[in-house]
């Protein structure tokens, strides 16, 4: 998944000539095997604006783009894909993300990356762990907004029945043997206390796994499962980011897409908690000079670190370039040689000087406008 320290990372990484790839990539099936020539092709014209437009000696050309094309011969690498794949180029770096995002096939080659495509999932896809807790079939899935996949649980039960064989076999249970050499356990007919204190055990079990992975990852955690087993596995919890709110429902008859549908209605205002704040903020300085949906404005602004919160709209570019001597913005109906997306330009100032960038749907915008920004002062 791509952090926001991942996208940080990416813009202090950037050189001179600094190559962005985004394409539609495919999961599984036959169309599997487009992918890899696409990003041939893409490779390609980025090849030719490092050479014909920005005059890079074919030698050092070559050299940048060996270690992008030794991805076309691993077919391993296309095999384990997702909705998305973003890769970034300079002469000393090479990086790929996979991702659950419909990009639109691009390639740039600037002083400077383009991350506009990869922030929504810093705002709305950031990831977060379902327990799904039955007596007949535990589940961990590991989900964003827009996927969900099983996690293995090793060496654990994952169902009371499997938990109690185990047990048995173990010679864990209470027993004594007949003078036959038969094994007699005690409690056979399990009353409803034995039976509530199996389902305590085997959580225990579950909790010790889940809550092992969980400190790995640190994501945040929803237990999923009907009122009396979320609450034993509630109460036995030692991970500190476990959601208050539960899925409150037999999940068994449900799938894990479903299972993730209902996770995200009680994850989502935990993840964008602070866009709504900032949201809500804007809102409130309406007639101050401390906010803008002005595109000039808010470019200019975060060139000089003035910006705290940033909304750009998802898919939308704006063509110019900042003049800091004239302390001018020029715009532009198309690209040209020495423009950029300034939408790009406002987002990797505002994040390199420590400004939070949401990226929302048009319709979600402040004021629906192209951009919009809170400052500092």
């Amino acid at each position: 998944m791509v952090t926001k320290g991942d996208i940080t990372a990416l813009i202090n990484e950037a050189q001179e000539h600094s190559i962005s790839i985004y394409l539609p990539t495919h999961i599984s099936g036959q169309e599997v095997q487009q992918d890899p020539i696409r990003f041939k092709n893409l490779l390609g014209k980025a090849e030719h604006i490092l050479y014909a437009k920005r005059g890079m000696e074919q030698a050092k050309n070559d050299e940048m783009l060996e270690e992008p094309r030794d991805l076309l011969n691993n077919p391993e690498f296309w095999q384990h894909g997702n909705k998305g794949m973003a890769a970034f180029i300079t002469p000393d770096s090479f990086k790929t993300y996979r991702v659950p995002l419909n990009f639109k096939e691009q390639v740039m080659v600037k002083d400077h990356f383009l991350i506009t495509p990869l922030l929504p999932m810093i705002t709305l896809n950031g990831t977060y762990c379902i327990a799904v807790l039955s007596q007949k079939k535990v589940r961990f899935l590991r989900c964003t907004h827009e996927t969900v996949l099983p996690i293995e649980l090793e060496d654990v039960p994952t169902s009371v029945e499997e938990f109690t064989r185990f047990k048995e076999s173990e010679k864990h249970l209470q027993h004594h043997s007949s003078g036959e050499g038969r094994t007699v356990y005690h409690g056979q007919g399990i009353d409803e206390y034995r039976y509530d204190q199996e389902l305590v055990n085997f959580l225990k079990v579950v909790e010790n796994e889940i809550t092992n992975k969980m400190r790995r990852r640190n994501d945040p955690l929803i237990i999923a499962g009907i009122k009396n087993t979320a609450a034993i596995y509630k109460n036995i919890n030692h991970y500190h980011r476990t959601m208050d709110d539960h899925i409150a429902i037999n999940p068994d008859p449900l799938s894990n897409e479903k299972l993730n549908e209902k996770g995200w209605e009680i994850i989502k205002n935990h993840f964008l908690k602070q866009m709504y704040a900032d949201k809500k903020r804007f809102a409130d300085l309406t007639g101050s000079d401390k906010q803008s949906d002005n595109l000039s404005q808010v470019v200019e602004a975060s060139y000089y670190g003035k910006v705290d919160a940033l909304f750009v709209p998802i898919g939308q570019r704006s063509w110019g370039r900042f003049d800091a001597e004239e302390d001018t913005i020029y715009h532009s109906a198309e690209h040209k040689n020495g423009e950029y997306d300034l939408i790009n330009m406002a987002a990797i100032k505002t994040l390199s000087q420590g400004g939070n960038v949401y990226a929302l749907d048009k319709n979600q915008m402040p004021q629906k406008s192209t951009v919009a920004a809170i400052f500092r002062y």
